[in-house]
């Protein structure tokens, strides 16, 4: 199926954006919006990205990262079955990137935010 030409001029529009506002390096702010999200609201946050790993199998994976001093980047894959699309959206709105581009940050980002809340105490 070909895309409408409102989805490609949608499509061009935002890889222009994501690459003027430097969505693929600078993540310092999706970082922040991140843990922010893990924390809020009692730990909300963590305890569904807990119960995903749960149901998706990648408890283990979630270990992983609070274990390693520097976690290795994940998939987007990995990031959309941890993270609900409520928080993903949000996140996009918290960063200024889009949806695609947060998805894409979030797979270096989510990995250090779990090692960091371990790291600090906490168990993200």
């Amino acid at each position: 199926m070909t895309a409408s030409t409102t989805e490609q001029l949608n499509s061009v529009m935002t890889k222009a954006a994501d690459t003027l506002t430097a969505a693929t390096t600078d993540t310092s702010g999706l970082f922040s919006a991140l843990v922010q999200y893990l924390e809020h609201n009692g730990n909300t946050g963590e305890h569904e990205l807990r119960q995903n790993a749960q149901i998706h199998g990648l408890h283990d994976q979630v270990k992983q990262w609070e274990q390693e001093r520097r976690p290795a980047a994940t998939t987007e894959d990995v990031v959309t079955k941890l993270l609900p699309a409520h928080a993903i959206e949000t996140l996009a709105k918290q960063s200024g990137l889009s949806e695609k581009a947060t998805i894409k940050a979030l797979t270096g980002v989510l990995p250090a935010a779990c090692h960091k809340d371990h790291a600090d105490g906490k168990s993200a």
